[in-house]
């Protein structure tokens, strides 16, 4: 009984965030849609927060993996940014918002120590990347069939009529990739394994998918879905031995003809929204790709940037965490006077790697690059060996690290780690990064 209700919390703690901030109404207000939504945040936090002291009650035969998670580089990473979060409420103007910060990171690596735990048996390894496909498969099909239906309860997604169940367009679009790779990996398992079913219901949740972000106009997305799968294809390529190469190269080429293919049928189901995007990858990303410089000097994202670095240079200790907002009025010499005046603001800098640096200084953005850069560094140590591990695990690390590709486009375009959803699944990369899953994927399983 008590294993059962400990699945069901398990199940919830994965599942209930998605899709409880549904942007609905109730009695004629709007609800979880706003930036920061105060209720948003402490109801995240109140449940997390529960889940977080609720497991550690039944995580009594953990011990020795709860060791040696507590003595990783990943955990001590995950410490210091917690407290300099915090700490950083001591220089703040609005010290609520550090504080606020500091409490989200300390809950997700109180988190990152129990699935950590967990994770080393394939049970709920499994269990939590089903759930995480399976969710995300649902807000697909409430968002697609947003676009036919009008759903009363529903908020439509700013700036486009695409509904999701996340009310932002980039808070839906990213969190959508960020399972995209962990579905791969399903669809390739399910294949290997020959289940046909599985194979099946994931290769519709990949068409679905991948559909739904065609038509989302989001220019990060789109450039986070394509490096990570360009990622997929160089690391295949280089640790295939010289006789498979050539069966990378046709089944990258079968996959692309059939991006093509999914992309004419969208062309066709919605052919005003497709003008919009050849209009965002011609105006928006191939200009970016041709000249890079173009982005920080004749784009208003490029110009917050800019205006950051004087923050930054002010500030070398940071603003501190959440405080970006708050400080930037004072430094927006650069930014064109109808993206900031009195009717309109700028909120963010839509890059995390310079609002991480504003906010938490040289010594907390050291930890963040740190935390990130562990990551590759544990998944490519993995790939160099890939000899000395089994064909499940490989399949796994490379999905990872092309998962990890994707989320450092997104922080680079977006602001990806402004929201505590978003954070979970970052620190859920990390917590599946984290175990070597050497045992895990075998076709005999324990």
């Amino acid at each position: 009984m008590k294993k059962a209700i400990f699945k069901l919390f398990f199940l919830a703690f994965i599942i209930i965030p998605p899709l409880i901030f549904i942007p609905g109404n109730f009695r004629g207000h709007w609800t979880f849609t706003q930036y920061r939504e105060p209720k948003l945040a402490s109801l995240l936090i109140l449940f997390w927060g529960m889940a977080t002291y609720f497991w550690y009650s039944l995580l009594k035969d953990y011990k020795k993996q709860l060791k040696q998670i507590v003595q990783s580089l990943t955990f001590l990473l995950l410490c210091l940014l917690s407290v300099y979060s915090l700490a950083s409420a001591l220089w703040s103007e609005v010290p609520e918002a550090a504080l606020y910060e500091g409490v989200q990171w300390i809950t997700f690596t109180f988190m990152f120590c129990i699935f950590s735990c967990l994770f080393t048996e394939q049970k709920w390894l499994s269990l939590a990347i089903y759930s995480i496909i399976g969710i995300f498969g649902i807000v697909t099909i409430i968002g697609l069939t947003q676009t036919f239906i009008d759903i009363p309860f529903l908020k439509p997604i700013p700036g486009t009529t695409i509904g999701s169940t996340f009310g932002s367009k980039n808070v839906c679009f990213l969190s959508l990739v960020s399972q995209f790779f962990l579905l791969i990996f399903v669809f390739w398992e399910s294949t290997y394994k020959k289940q046909i079913i599985f194979v099946a219901a994931t290769g519709i949740i990949i068409l679905l998918e991948i559909a739904y972000i065609l038509i989302s106009l989001s220019r990060t997305t789109y450039a986070a879905i394509m490096i990570g799968l360009f990622s997929l294809f160089l690391i295949l390529f280089f640790i295939s031995s010289r006789n498979k190469r050539i069966l990378v190269i046709k089944s990258s080429i079968i996959i692309g003809l059939g991006l093509c293919i999914i992309s004419l049928l969208v062309c066709n189901i919605y052919p005003q929204k497709w003008h919009h995007v050849k209009i965002r990858i011609s105006k928006g990303i191939i200009p970016l790709i041709v000249n890079p410089t173009s982005y920080f000097y004749k784009t208003a994202r490029g110009q917050v940037i800019h205006d950051s670095f004087a923050m930054i240079k002010d500030n070398p200790f940071g603003v501190g965490a959440g405080n970006w907002i708050f400080k930037y009025p004072l430094y927006h010499h650069s930014i064109k006077k109808k993206s900031f005046n009195k009717k309109t603001q700028i909120q963010r800098v839509h890059n995390d790697y310079i609002q991480y640096l504003a906010e938490l200084g040289i010594p907390g953005f050291a930890a963040f690059m740190g935390l990130i850069i562990w990551q590759f560094v544990k998944l490519l140590h993995i790939l160099l060996h890939h000899d000395q591990i089994n064909i499940y695990t490989k399949a796994f690390n490379i999905c990872l690290l092309s998962q990890l590709m994707a989320v450092c486009v997104m922080l680079f375009f977006s602001f990806y780690l402004e929201f505590p959803y978003r954070k979970f699944l970052f620190v859920f990369l990390l917590t599946l990064i984290y175990n070597p899953h050497s045992d895990l994927f075998t076709p005999s399983e324990k």
